[in-house]
Order: structure tokens, then C-alpha cells, then sequence
């Protein structure tokens, strides 16, 4: 079982297996980008879950993740996820607690690391920026485990801007 995380700025926040995350961005279409259509949740829904966040998308990305918390935060967890839907298997695997009282709550650990790796990101350009050969450390998702995590850091931010299909963390 691959663990999946957040890695931006030199830090790496596992977020749990392939499913929890997956789960976490179908809650996000669900309820954010069907819900609140008149937003626009591409710097979430294509750029996270696809490629990665450019440094001048950083705020705009940290805001919209706030509103998917707060509208979240209104969900109970219990109505929100068919939990007994979720296959035996898949649900012994999960980090994720569906006994906790929102959406936001089953999904906490999710909102703080984003903020942390999007903090880090920002941190270490800024520090960073001035030194010959540094490059921008992107937020995106990636395995977690060795040596999926070296393959997905070491790949070019053109491999991530051209990518089509199924993000390079799912496959």
C-alpha cells in the first residue's frame, strides 16, 4: 500500500493511502465545486490533484482550501460519505476516522499539512530565492514511500505541467 502525502518546500506530509486521498477529492467535488459552482476549484481540482501549484498560485490555492474547510466544517461525517459503501479492505487500510463529527474533522490532518507544505514552499523560495541554482520547490502530491518519492521529486516541473490522464501519484 503506497502512502500519499503533500510535499512542498522541502517537507513531505503523509496524508494516507491512495483511497483516503482520492476520497478527499471526490468529497471536494461533491460538496466545494458542485455545490459552489460560480467558484472556480481548477487550482485544486487540476492543478493539486494533477500537477502541482506554481508559486504565484500558492495564496489563491491556501483560500480556496480554507473554503473547503469551512464548507466541510457544515457536513456531518456520518451523512456525508457512504462509509459502508467503502469496501472492507479499503477501510482497514485508511488513516481516516469516520466517527468524527465533520466532514472538516475526518479531513483535518489534510487541511493542516496543505497549509504547512504551501507555508514551507513559500518560506523556502523567499529564503532561498537568491541563491544560484535554486529552483522553486512545488506543493503537489506524490508518493510517499521510497523510491516512488525520489522518482516523483526528481521529475521535471514540465513532465507535471504537460500531464494528461491520471496524476503521476496514482499510478
Amino acid at each position: 500500500m503506497n502512502k500519499i502525502g503533500f510535499d512542498g518546500g522541502g517537507l513531505l506530509c503523509e496524508l494516507g493511502p491512495r483511497a483516503d486521498v482520492v476520497l478527499f477529492f471526490d468529497c471536494l467535488r461533491t460538496y466545494a465545486q458542485q455545490a459552489h459552482s460560480e467558484r472556480d476549484w481548477s487550482l485544486l481540482l487540476d492543478r493539486l490533484y494533477r500537477r502541482c501549484l506554481r508559486l504565484d498560485e500558492l495564496a489563491e490555492a491556501k483560500v480556496l482550501m480554507e473554503q473547503v474547510r469551512q464548507i466541510f466544517a457544515k457536513l456531518p461525517a456520518a451523512s456525508a460519505v457512504a462509509w459502508n459503501d467503502i469496501s472492507a479492505d479499503k477501510r482497514s487500510q485508511s488513516w481516516l476516522n469516520p466517527n468524527q463529527p465533520t466532514l472538516a474533522d475526518v479531513f483535518c490532518k489534510y487541511f493542516e499539512h496543505f497549509a504547512s507544505c504551501v507555508d514551507s514552499a513559500q518560506l523556502n523560495y523567499d529564503t532561498f530565492k537568491s541563491y544560484p541554482g535554486y529552483s522553486y520547490e512545488p506543493v503537489r502530491l506524490v508518493v510517499a514511500d521510497l523510491p516512488e518519492f525520489i522518482r516523483d521529486k526528481n521529475k521535471p516541473l514540465a513532465d507535471y505541467d504537460s500531464l494528461e490522464g491520471e496524476p503521476f501519484w496514482l499510478r
